[in-house]
């Protein structure tokens, strides 16, 4: 049976013409510079080139990139917060271009994907010593093979999985309705793209330091592209640090851990003391600016995000005391005192800051997972900062001549058991159950009448104890030109009130949320307006209701289509996880290839020097 397609926040003919016309100039004007440069022809984009290449000391073909990909990396992220909050304050679009918020994000997207297609048009010698060929032998028309670096390629195809993640957007909305949370495939699509484009960044940067060395300019876009990692990362919080989670509580902590675990390893395994307080520096300054940016300028809601001072601290003591020369052991230690002392100090600035305070009773399987999911991410930024040694050649500057097969072997081993600890815990955690037979008897203290209504509100549980040692009890109101969410505190036994007075008019969605044990999320509805383009009814909790506390998607997510085959669903996020798996292979094949381009040039002059001084 057909199943009939949403309308609601879906695109409009004229949004579709209109991207369908910026992504078609684009391409061209991307087509003609790359049939420009491989033909010989003089480009102005060229000549740039050529000039910043001059003035940075870098090739040609990296000139470009790392301003252009900075730039959209910050549009990108100032879109998504500001998008975010939008929906938070003001309920859903009415398209893909339905919210200025949009804008940033897409024009960001393009600007990934020409600073990978960029490098790809002027690549040209010298190139690192491992790079992908396109053409297997020279034209009437090339006057040279067209090789291109590893990175190159990596940030293109990451851009070109956030930029699909726009249509299907619309393509998901139509079939299951608009998913208001963070944690859609496509959003996650999107996001992820961005994110892991920062990763061949960081390769961008050690091909560069493999023909040119090291210097302080490289030094500081690698810090930078740190600082980028640890504020992109917390992208995937932000439901959380805006104070309406979709997900378990524990899932919080575990990605601060893997984040900051991952990137300062990736850091400091290379770099030397304090360099992990400039990527610190880097991230609390533009992550700052963002959260001011969206929330005085625009008058949006404040966007919070942790501190990662302590986990800073940690990893350079670690560094200082063990040294950063095995850079597993660097990783791993870090991990381990990240998912310990790292989570405490989350856990004290929670109380201060957060809009959740984690709950005391969270802390002992916060610690528990934190170890994992901390060693593993150790490990796994081990990995990349290894490989990315070996593709700058510092392995030779450190004394290293040669690297044995086995040794290469074993880091593989370890940086994929690193993956598997993260990934199988993250997913472990994250199923959202309901738990069954919660309800409640609700009474309403009017406290403004007229128009805009508030009350407190006050709801005796049944069973009487199914609020004790929750990891939230509140009631929450959103989407109704802002946000509000109250504590509900303990009156008597069973008995709890909401701290303050909720919205009960306009577009207002209010209701109380209770996050019971390690997963089981459910709410009950309070008040919500009627919604004809969705064909919801009002609903007005009375004095005395009795009401049931349902799955919580139900009321956050009521745009959502209950109609739709579970099947479809399941394939769905599949397909996510399917690109997801490519692109971790996409960065773990190109950077492990560009590394074994440093291995081999390593060989070979270390091969030179035994041949000069047998001569």
């Amino acid at each position: 049976m057909a199943i009939p397609l949403a309308t609601t926040g879906t695109a409009t003919f004229d949004q579709i013409a209109i991207v369908t016309g910026v992504v078609g100039l684009l391409y061209v004007a991307l087509a003609v510079l790359l049939w420009r440069e491989r033909t010989g022809r003089v480009t102005l984009v060229g000549r740039f080139a050529d000039t910043i290449g001059r003035l940075d000391g870098v090739p040609r073909w990296a000139a470009l990139t790392p301003y252009l990909h900075a730039v959209s990396l910050l549009a990108c992220a100032f879109g998504v917060w500001w998008d975010i909050a939008v929906h938070i304050d003001k309920g859903r679009d009415t398209g893909p271009f339905g919210t200025p918020a949009h804008y940033p994000i897409f024009f960001g997207i393009l600007g990934v994907i020409v600073s990978g297609v960029l490098p790809i048009a002027l690549a040209g010698k010298p190139l690192p010593a491992r790079t992908i060929k396109l053409t297997r032998r020279e034209s009437r028309d090339t006057p040279r093979s067209w090789r291109i670096p590893c990175s190159a390629a990596l940030i293109t195809v990451c851009g070109m999985f956030a930029l699909v993640g726009f249509p299907l957007d619309d393509v998901w909305h139509r079939l299951f309705g608009e998913d208001v949370t963070l944690w859609g495939p496509t959003h996650l699509l999107m996001i992820g793209g961005v994110v892991f484009s920062i990763f061949a960044r960081l390769l961008a940067i050690a091909e560069v330091e493999q023909l040119m060395g090291v210097n302080k300019r490289r030094l500081l876009q690698e810090i930078v592209s740190v600082g980028a990692l640890l504020i992109a990362w917390d992208l995937f919080s932000t439901e959380f640090n805006y104070g309406v989670p979709q997900f378990p509580l524990i899932l919080q902590p575990l990605l601060i851990v893997f984040g900051a675990a991952m990137a300062f390893t990736i850091l400091r395994a290379r770099r030397g003391p304090g360099t992990t307080f400039a990527a610190l520096a880097v991230y609390l300054v533009i992550r700052g600016g963002i959260a001011w940016a969206v929330a005085e300028p625009l008058g949006e809601i404040v966007g919070h995000f942790p501190l990662l001072v302590v986990e800073a601290l940690l990893v350079e003591g670690v560094a200082l005391a063990l040294g950063n020369k095995n850079r597993f052991r660097l990783g791993l230690v870090s991990g381990l005192l990240i998912g310990t002392v790292g989570v405490v100090a989350e856990y004290a600035w929670s109380q201060v800051w957060m809009p959740i305070a984690w709950p005391s009773s969270m802390l002992p399987s916060a610690i528990g997972y934190g170890v994992i999911v901390g060693a593993g991410a150790g490990l796994v930024g081990a990995w990349l900062a290894t490989r990315y040694a070996e593709v700058a050649g510092e392995e030779r500057a450190i004394g290293i001549k040669y690297v044995r097969p086995i040794a290469v072997r074993r880091t593989h081993q370890l940086g994929a058991a690193g993956l598997v600890a993260v990934v199988a815990t993250v997913f472990f955690c994250v199923p959202r159950t309901a738990g069954a037979g919660v309800s409640g008897v609700v009474s309403l203290e009017r406290v403004a009448t007229g128009a805009e209504p508030t009350a407190y509100v006050t709801i005796t549980l049944t069973p009487a104890d199914a609020a004790d040692g929750a990891r939230w009890f509140e009631a929450l109101a959103w989407q109704g030109g802002g946000l509000v969410f109250h504590p509900m505190e303990k009156v008597a036994d069973g008995t709890y009130r909401s701290a303050d007075p909720l919205p009960m008019y306009g577009k207002w969605k209010s209701m109380i949320r209770l996050h019971q044990g390690p997963r089981d999320l459910v709410a009950s509805w309070v008040y919500a307006p009627e919604d004809a383009a969705i064909a919801k009814p009002a609903i007005q909790v009375s004095n005395g209701q009795t009401v049931e506390f349902v799955n919580e998607q139900q009321t956050l997510r009521r745009e959502e289509r209950t109609d739709v085959p579970r099947w479809m669903w399941n394939a769905g996020y599949a397909l996510l996880a399917v690109v997801g798996l490519l692109e971790v292979i996409g960065i773990a094949w190109l950077v492990g290839r560009g590394a074994r381009g440093g291995r081999m040039r390593a060989a070979h002059l270390a091969a030179g020097e035994r041949e000069r001084e047998t001569a």
